[in-house]
C-alpha cells in the first residue's frame, strides 16, 4: 500500500501526506467493493435527503484507525464519528469518508474520499481521492497542488461567457438558502457557458484546482465537505473565500472557489444577504 500511495503523490510528499494517501486508498478499496453490492447495504436517512450507509461508516473507521495509529494525539472531526479534541498543538484530521453518498448509492460513479490535516483553522495538507477514476488530488501548504503526482493549476482567465461553473442546489433538509441559491442561478447562468451540479463538493473543488471548472460556490455544507479542497484550490493558484467575511467557512459551509480571475465577478453576482 505504501508503494501504491507513493505512485499517486509528488516526490516531495511528506510522511504525513503519504499516510493520508494510504488511508484514502484503503478506504477507496473497500468502497469500490461495496459499490458492487449496493442492494445489500444498510442505509439510514440522517435528515431529509441526507443518507449514510454502512459503507460510509466502515470507510471512516478504516481511515480513523490508520491515521490515529500514527498520530494518536491528533484531534478528529469526521462526518460519521464522534469528534475528538486535539492534544497536540491544535492538530486535527477532518475527514469525509464518502463525499457524494447519494451518487454512490444510486450507482453514479462520481464520489470521493476527502482527508485534511488542520492546525486550528489553518489547513496544512489536503487530499481528495476518486477511486472510480483513479485520481488523487493533493496539496501541502506552500508546496503546490498535484493530481496523481503531477502539478496542477487553475484555469486561465476567461470571459464569463466562456466560463464553466459549478454549484450545489439545496435539497431535502438543507433548504435554508434555497431562495438565495435560486437567485444566484438566475443571475449567473445566463452569463456563463454552463453550470454543473454533480453532487460531490470535494470533487467540485478538486476540479477547480485542476482547471476543469472556472468557479464553484455553495452554501451550508459540512466542514468535512470542504476542508481538503480549500487548500488544494489555493495551492493550485486559485482563490477561496467565505461568502460572508464574518463567518468562517468551516462553520458556515458557505464559500466561493475560483481561478482567481473570475472571483470578483462571480462574487458580485451572488446574493450574500443573511437570513
Amino acid at each position: 500500500m505504501k508503494d501504491n500511495a507513493r505512485r499517486h503523490l509528488p516526490a516531495t510528499a511528506s510522511k504525513t501526506l503519504c499516510a493520508m494517501a494510504e488511508g484514502a486508498l484503503l478506504a477507496g478499496h473497500d468502497l469500490m467493493a461495496a459499490s458492487e453490492q449496493l442492494k445489500g447495504l444498510t442505509v439510514t436517512e440522517k435528515t431529509a435527503g441526507d443518507f449514510v450507509s454502512e459503507a460510509d461508516v466502515r470507510a471512516e473507521n478504516v481511515i480513523f484507525d490508520h491515521l490515529m495509529r500514527r498520530h494518536p494525539r491528533y484531534g478528529w472531526l469526521g462526518e460519521e464519528t464522534a469528534e475528538r479534541i486535539s492534544q497536540e498543538d491544535g492538530l486535527r484530521w477532518i475527514v469525509d469518508p464518502l463525499d457524494g453518498t447519494t451518487n454512490f448509492l444510486k450507482g453514479l460513479p462520481h464520489w470521493a474520499v476527502s482527508i485534511a490535516l488542520f492546525r486550528g483553522n489553518d489547513p496544512l495538507a489536503g487530499l481528495i481521492y476518486d477511486p472510480v477514476k483513479g485520481e488523487m488530488f493533493c496539496a501541502e501548504k506552500g508546496a503546490g497542488a498535484y493530481l496523481n503526482g503531477r502539478a496542477i493549476t487553475v484555469s486561465k482567465a476567461v470571459q464569463m461567457s466562456a466560463a464553466l461553473v459549478a454549484s450545489g442546489i439545496p435539497a431535502g433538509g438543507r433548504t435554508t438558502y434555497l431562495p438565495h441559491s435560486l437567485e444566484d442561478l438566475e443571475r449567473l447562468m445566463p452569463q456563463t457557458a454552463g453550470l454543473r451540479r454533480w453532487g460531490a463538493a470535494a470533487l467540485d473543488l478538486a476540479y477547480v484546482a485542476a482547471g476543469r471548472f472556472d468557479a464553484y460556490w455553495e452554501r451550508n455544507l459540512g466542514p468535512w465537505d470542504v476542508a481538503a479542497g480549500m487548500l488544494i484550490v489555493e495551492e493550485a493558484g486559485g482563490q477561496f473565500s467565505p461568502l460572508w467575511a464574518d463567518r468562517p467557512v468551516l462553520t458556515s459551509g458557505s464559500f466561493l472557489a475560483s481561478n482567481g480571475a473570475l472571483h470578483d465577478v462571480v462574487e458580485a453576482a451572488l446574493n450574500l444577504k443573511h437570513v
